[in-house]
């Protein structure tokens, strides 16, 4: 199935990219595309204790299973000010 990244902020920065499109197997969490997404870009898991994962526009956990089609966004704690 195919399934949407998008990053912001810092993290986009460290990808190199705002968005890709990824090729995943059915029953694939966020955990395990944090993982392909870590191996792929090291840097990014320097943030992994604070990255959120969302789909679509809300927030879900690691243990989420992705959908076909869904956007999934990566991005850092949320920021106010």
């Amino acid at each position: 199935m195919k399934v949407r990244v998008q990053f912001f902020s810092r993290l986009r920065d460290l990808a190199g990219v705002s968005e890709m499109e990824i090729e995943a197997p059915e029953k694939t969490t966020a955990a395990h595309l944090l993982e392909r997404l870590y191996s792929e870009t090291p840097a990014l898991r320097d943030w992994d204790k604070s990255i959120l994962v969302a789909s679509g526009v809300e927030f879900v956990d690691r243990d989420y299973v992705l959908q076909p089609e869904d956007d999934i966004s990566i991005m850092p704690p949320v920021q106010g000010g």
